[in-house]
C-alpha cells in the first residue's frame, strides 16, 4: 500500500508507522489496564488513514479500503451484539481494518485469532495462580485474573502490528 515510487519518503513512512504503532499501542494498553478502548483511539486511527490514503491511494483503493473497515464492523458488531465483544473492539478492528484493506485481512485475522488464544492462555495461568477474591483496589492483574473479560484489544493490537511490520511503513 505504501511503497516509495508513490513518492512518500522514508521518513514519512516511518512517522506514520510511528503514529500508528503509537495508537495500537495505547489501545491495547488501556484494554488490558481498564476493559476500555477509548473512541477516540480507533478515530484517530481512521482519520490517520483518511489522510494518508488520501496521498497514497487512488480513489478506488480507497473505497475498497473503506469497505474492508466495514466489513469488519459488521462482524465485530454481531460479537458484541452477541455480548462476546465489547464495543471498542469493534470499532478498533474497523479502523485497523481500514489499513489492512481486504488483501491482508485473512493474515490480520489470523495473526489477532493466535494471539487472543495466547492471550487467553495467558489469562488462564493467572487466574490458576492468584489469590480467589481481588478488591476494586487490587492491582490490575489481579483483577484481570478474576473478572470473566479478555481484553481483546491486546490481540487487535498485535494484529495491527502485524501488519504494519510486513508492510514496511516502518521504513
Amino acid at each position: 500500500m505504501f511503497e516509495r515510487e508513490i513518492g512518500m519518503t522514508e521518513m514519512e513512512a516511518l512517522g506514520i508507522g510511528l503514529a500508528l504503532a503509537a495508537l495500537l499501542a495505547y489501545a491495547a494498553f488501556s484494554d488490558l489496564r481498564g476493559f476500555r478502548i477509548p473512541n477516540h483511539v480507533p478515530v484517530l486511527i481512521f482519520v490517520l488513514f483518511a489522510v494518508v490514503s488520501a496521498f497514497v491511494l487512488e480513489p478506488h483503493d480507497i473505497l475498497l479500503h473503506l469497505a474492508a473497515g466495514v466489513a469488519l464492523f459488521v462482524a465485530g458488531a454481531a460479537l458484541f451484539a452477541g455480548g462476546i465483544w465489547g464495543g471498542g473492539d469493534a470499532k478498533l478492528i474497523a479502523a485497523i481494518g481500514t489499513w489492512t484493506g481486504f488483501a491482508a485481512m485473512p493474515r490480520f485475522l489470523v495473526v489477532m485469532a493466535l494471539a487472543g488464544g495466547l492471550l487467553a492462555l495467558l489469562i488462564l495461568a493467572v487466574r490458576a495462580i492468584a489469590p480467589r477474591v481481588a478488591t476494586a483496589d487490587a492491582p490490575w492483574h489481579l483483577r484481570l485474573a478474576r473478572t470473566g473479560h479478555l481484553p481483546y484489544g491486546v490481540a487487535l493490537a498485535a494484529g495491527g502490528f502485524d501488519w504494519l511490520l510486513r508492510t514496511g511503513l516502518t521504513g
